[in-house]
């Protein structure tokens, strides 16, 4: 992208019926795409959108299955999404040379959160838990075009796994390798036993659309209530409790000085409780079973190790600052020792029995 993008945006916009570019401001929270705040003008009425530059790679049957996602979730109307707009031409997508885009509606609300560091309160964390049921349920009906291009969690441990050791085998000696080095076969034993766990279990636990990066900085707010979901470029199919253990680890992970990599459990149960609640209610799938609850221990660990794996493609394949990367390395690293102390795995593990679940009372 040049340093102003008003004539590449202009001519995305073009293909559009939304009336002429005014105005134009970069989203800087984003890491994985490019976008935009936009304001168009059109017979006197200003409106503002959001405009995206997918990634560099990325496959037209990808976003596809992305925007279908959000077609069927829109017309839910049970989940707060943007819609994308269609261009002149009915597609939903514009290609320039080598890459695409989008347009959405802009979402009212607040961004009060990114995925590092949040501490979301328990009324906060319930509805996040309430609003992923909700987001389960809604997929439960939906039968996708396309697909994302990425293994399922038990296939993709084994990616991991290789990704981890080939780290340690391109170390240049920054501080990002001299932590790997320093912490790798206790994360290579987390990966494996992790693995080892998930090939067992996964077999009998359902499957759903998941959102795949359910955490704070991708909910907007006003006040208490959830005003927008968004991104769902990272979604497929794959364990339903996985999205749940990924969504428990964003949200309920420490990432404070002395408690870094600390699950905060108080927290957990908020955030479970709110998932179970909604579920236990009427909707088109059965809240988290035994069988899952028993396996969500491995499964938070596996969100771990996904989020690990996002650190180590990018350090590997970008020219990212080690430094900054270093962060994101010792927050999956105190977290899989955490977990691998018997005592907090077993205390998780009672939070977990105490959780809501079919054929239980509250």
């Amino acid at each position: 992208m040049t340093t102003d993008p008003s004539a590449e945006l202009r001519a995305v916009l073009a293909a559009y019926d939304l009336g002429e570019l005014s105005s134009t401001v970069r989203d800087e929270r984003g890491t994985v795409n490019t976008s935009f705040f936009i304001d168009t003008l059109r017979d006197g009425r200003r409106q503002r959108y959001f405009l995206r530059r997918y990634k560099r790679g990325i496959r037209h049957e990808e976003i596809v299955f992305e925007h279908a996602l959000i077609h069927h979730l829109t017309a839910c109307g049970t989940c707060p999404v943007a819609r994308v707009h269609p261009t002149r031409e009915g597609t939903t997508v514009v290609q320039r040379e080598d890459a695409f885009y989008a347009v959405f509606d802009y979402l009212p609300g607040e961004d009060r959160y990114t995925w590092v560091g949040p501490r979301c309160s328990r009324r906060e964390l319930r509805a996040s838990g309430r609003l992923l049921a909700q987001f389960h349920s809604d997929m439960a009906t939906f039968t996708p075009p396309g697909q994302r291009a990425e293994p399922k969690i038990v296939e993709l441990l084994k990616v991991i796994d290789s990704a981890w050791s080939d780290c340690l085998a391109r170390s240049t000696d920054t501080v990002f390798d001299r932590c790997v080095a320093a912490h790798f076969d206790t994360v290579q034993e987390s990966i494996r036993e992790t693995a080892e766990v998930l090939q067992r279990a996964a077999r009998s636990l359902p499957e759903v659309i998941i959102h795949s990066d359910y955490h704070p900085g991708n909910l907007k707010f006003e006040g208490q209530q959830i005003s927008g979901l968004v991104d769902f470029d990272w979604a497929k199919v794959d364990l339903r409790a996985f999205d749940v253990g990924l969504a428990a680890w964003y949200y309920c992970a420490s990432w404070e000085a002395r408690a870094d990599g600390r699950l905060r459990l108080g927290d957990t149960r908020a955030f479970l409780e709110g998932y179970q609640q909604r579920l236990l209610r009427s909707a088109e799938i059965a809240p988290l079973s035994a069988a899952e609850l028993d396996v969500l221990p491995h499964l938070i660990q596996a969100g771990n190790l996904y989020v690990l794996y996002w650190s180590l493609r990018d350090y590997l394949g970008k020219p990212v600052d080690p430094l900054e990367y270093l962060i994101y390395l010792r927050h999956s690293v105190a977290f899989a020792h955490w977990f691998n102390r018997p005592a907090n795995r077993q205390q998780l593990e009672k939070l977990l029995r105490g959780i809501p679940r079919p054929g239980r009372p509250e």
